[in-house]
């Protein structure tokens, strides 16, 4: 079985990308999100870090417009994978577009769900926060935004209330990642698809525009899931920096790097163990 394990568009899937997936021919494609181009967005929470919420900053209108843009580019990423004629089980990254309680506090500028969409697109599997056979394997999938480890051990709130609020959506993430895996017995056949990274893989921030430069912004409890359930390949993504394997444990962790700068990885796998793992670039 051949695996495309792709991540990080933000708007941008580029040709030669395209040109060396279709000459690959993977059996499937395991994809861990931030579809949707949010640039512009980012720019302003930079800017913002502990001030205010960055549609805030520049005021609903022009908030509104940036967000249409942002969920279009998205989408657009969805329709070409869909368009490659294979299998694709997705999760959501931090940037994308996807039914949360997060985004009711957006609700005034949010331009739509994913969620919606996808319908119909043919060959699109929403794997977040759920279990796929594929293949005679299993995928456990689990996505979105997440306040990293570093946010709790390290407060970047000011204000206690929003501090609270923090901790407080911290451990209902680590709570839905533990029911998802409630019925699971450490085992190699499967894989264990996600969007952040665990604790200390992959994590650490080169960007020195970024407040957390040189900090390490992975999820700990992935690291705990992955320690004790021990799957066969963990597919990770967010960390543009990098592009890579680690070995966590018994388990081999892969970041295929950011799909916007022409990067993801192949990988083979033959009665239930990793074959080879190659890398485009």
């Amino acid at each position: 079985m051949k695996i495309l394990a792709i991540s990080d568009f933000h708007g941008k899937f580029p040709s030669k990308l395209l040109r060396k997936i279709k000459k690959e021919k993977p059996d499937l494609i395991l994809s861990g999100g931030d579809y949707a181009n949010a640039d512009k967005i980012r720019k302003i929470i930079f800017k913002n870090w502990t001030n205010k919420k960055w549609y805030e900053a520049v005021g609903l209108t022009k908030a509104k417009k940036i967000e249409k843009e942002s969920f279009e580019s998205g989408l657009k990423i969805l329709k070409k994978l869909n368009s490659l004629g294979k299998k694709v089980y997705i999760t959501w990254g931090n940037t994308d577009f996807y039914k949360s309680p997060m985004f009711k506090v957006e609700k005034k500028i949010n331009p739509g769900f994913y969620e919606n969409k996808i319908k119909n697109l043919k060959n699109i599997t929403l794997t977040d926060n759920k279990k796929r056979k594929v293949m005679g394997i299993r995928v456990v999938g689990h996505g979105g935004y997440l306040d990293v480890t570093e946010f709790i051990k390290n407060s970047i709130d000011k204000d206690k209330e929003e501090q609270q609020e923090r901790l407080g959506r911290y451990k209902k993430s680590e709570g839905r990642l533990k029911k998802l895996f409630l019925r699971e017995k450490p085992s190699k056949n499967f894989i264990f698809l996600t969007h952040y990274t665990p604790y200390g893989i992959f994590d650490k921030v080169k960007l020195k525009s970024s407040p957390m430069y040189d900090k390490h912004v992975g999820f700990e409890p992935y690291s705990n899931i992955i320690k004790h359930y021990q799957p066969m390949l963990v597919i990770c993504g967010h960390m543009h920096e990098y592009q890579g394997k680690q070995r966590l444990g018994k388990s081999l962790v892969i970041n295929p790097g950011a799909a916007q700068n022409g990067k993801a990885a192949i990988i083979e796998i033959e009665k239930e163990r990793i074959k080879s793992v190659r890398f485009l670039k």
